[in-house]
């Protein structure tokens, strides 16, 4: 019989993870007796820091650094007889395209490793429930391109982009190299399908078994994490490409960005 329910969403990156994390922390106090929530805010500088320095040097070390920053946070949490929900993107290693990351190669290497972890923690028959946000690799590949502009120093122009970071959109591809290398489920969803008043949480909410009642009482989502118009890209390209030094770069990403929001309104 299995054991208790934990749910890991570990990304993908751009497919409504920052809207799926605000509506379930929004909406804490409705799950909470039912779920426990660990979201970016106790993941993200411990566990998460280290799944992306994994997935760019590949050491040993460092993939047992990241367990242990895991571990160590989810011995903190006392569940009781609730279920558990782990959100954060970052688990699933360095965003494709950022800092020459090629793709989610390491992702299946850090889920096997997750799912140590929390069989450690919560008992071998723990009940593990990866669910991944997938999205239409055109769509993912122009998000992360205008996300990567925004962020770092990229040069690339988005065909350049496309060729070398292409293959790294063939999200479900890479869930079926997660199945080979966990027994728990996995289990995906299609961000286009995604557009009822739960959103991108959906699929999660729904591992969350909530009662019809307190379903409904849950507020609806509001999208977050939107990239910049696609009319900005030649701007964000032209100041990456720029001699700036990397203060006035960010300095005038700021200001840029801040006279788009304010046309739009």
């Amino acid at each position: 019989m299995p054991g208790r329910r934990v749910i890991v969403h570990a990304g993908f990156h751009k497919t409504g993870t920052t809207s799926a994390q605000k509506f379930l922390y929004a909406n804490r106090k409705d799950i909470w007796p039912r779920c426990a929530l660990a979201l970016p805010g106790k993941l993200r500088d411990g566990a998460g820091l280290q799944a992306v320095r994994y997935s760019r040097f590949r050491t040993d070390a460092l993939l047992d650094s990241f367990s242990d920053e895991l571990h160590a946070m989810l011995s903190q949490i006392d569940p009781g007889r609730r279920k558990i929900l782990i959100s954060e993107e970052s688990l699933s290693g360095r965003m494709p395209g950022r800092d020459g990351q090629l793709d989610y190669s390491a992702t299946p290497t850090l889920m096997a490793r997750v799912e140590d972890v929390i069989c450690d923690v919560f008992g071998a028959e723990a009940e593990v429930i990866f669910c991944f946000t997938t999205r239409e690799p055109k769509s993912w590949l122009k998000s992360t391109y205008k996300h990567n502009l925004r962020k770092s120093r990229l040069v690339m122009d988005e065909e350049e982009y496309a060729s070398t970071f292409g293959p790294a959109a063939d999200l479900i591809g890479v869930t079926k190299e997660i199945e080979k290398a966990v027994t728990g489920i996995v289990s995906t969803a299609d961000l286009a399908g995604l557009t009822g008043p739960e959103g991108p949480a959906q699929p999660l909410v729904d591992l969350l078994e909530l009662s019809e009642r307190r379903r409904s009482n849950l507020t609806p989502h509001v999208p977050h994490n939107i990239g910049p118009k696609d009319e900005m890209i030649d701007e964000l390209l032209a100041l990456n490409r720029s001699s700036l030094s990397d203060k006035a770069l960010a300095a005038a990403k700021i200001d840029l960005l801040g006279k788009a929001k304010q046309n739009d309104g």
